[in-house]
């Protein structure tokens, strides 16, 4: 009897499909809105209106930033132009230090005005001990006459002076490459040189020496006081240095500009 229930169930067995494998997790794509000035072709992501896509018009193929890999770098703790961390000091206390970065929240759609694109970006200004901004944070991107312009304002709407110990925008361009093979991988990535000082700049050159550049420079009062490198142990693959601008103070209802241009160099970069 035992050797007739198996025989039994042997078709049934036979037309049992296979085991499914759960696929790999993949980060859901991004949702981005494209943009363009006269020199410029770009994306921002709908999510935090950071950079996704920046290429010039003079040849689209090419993305300064990690545009084709912006998918995988959608999450916590990864920077993009855009971003923004402060490290202030509020009246007497001690220095702390915030990001939009490290903890995304969501940010408040501003109307935009002038602007291409505007938010309050102050809600995911997070620091490590919890605590929520002195400031206020906004940002636009705009443009003008032809040239595209990041810009941030910081606002003190508190009671308290707040010292600004340095202001630092990420600089995340694609440095790394991708494709198949060295030549692919050079024809998709930059060389950046920064030029540090009061009008100072940052060169940003394709890797295989043709044009167009890019040069990023201050916007406002917007010094390039020191050019800092990521601190060590952070995510694998990321070493996106940043813009710093150090050493001013806001008093109680007072704001401050501070931005980058971005200007095309049709014949490449500077020697």
């Amino acid at each position: 009897m035992k050797h007739l229930m198996a025989l039994a169930a042997l078709p049934a067995l036979l037309l049992s499909p296979p085991a499914l494998t759960a696929a790999p997790h993949e980060p859901a794509p991004i949702k981005t809105r494209a943009y363009s000035t006269p020199a410029l072709l770009f994306a921002l992501r709908t999510d935090t209106q950071t950079l996704a896509r920046l290429t010039p018009v003079l040849d689209p193929s090419f993305d300064f930033v990690p545009g084709p890999r912006e998918d995988a770098r959608q999450g916590n703790g990864y920077r993009h132009l855009g971003d923004l961390a402060l490290t202030v000091r509020t009246g007497n206390g001690a220095e702390r230090t915030y990001t939009s970065f490290e903890a995304r929240r969501p940010i408040r759609v501003l109307p935009a005005g002038r602007a291409l694109a505007a938010a309050d970006i102050s809600a995911s200004m997070g620091a490590d001990l919890g605590a929520s901004v002195p400031l206020a944070v906004e940002r636009r991107w705009l443009n003008e006459r032809g040239t595209l312009v990041l810009r941030f304002t910081l606002i003190n709407r508190g009671r308290q002076p707040v010292q600004v110990v340095s202001a630092s925008m990420p600089m995340v361009f694609e440095q790394q490459g991708f494709g198949a093979s060295a030549e692919e991988r050079q024809a998709s990535s930059s060389t950046v040189k920064p030029r540090p000082g009061t009008l100072g700049s940052v060169e940003v050159a394709r890797a295989n020496g043709e044009a167009p550049a890019l040069r990023l420079q201050p916007d406002g009062r917007t010094p390039l006081d020191s050019w800092q490198a990521m601190p060590s142990g952070q995510l694998q693959g990321e070493q996106y240095a940043s813009w710093v601008t150090s050493g001013f103070t806001l008093k109680p209802g007072a704001k401050r500009d501070i931005g980058v241009r971005f200007v095309i160099q049709p014949q490449g970069a500077a020697r």
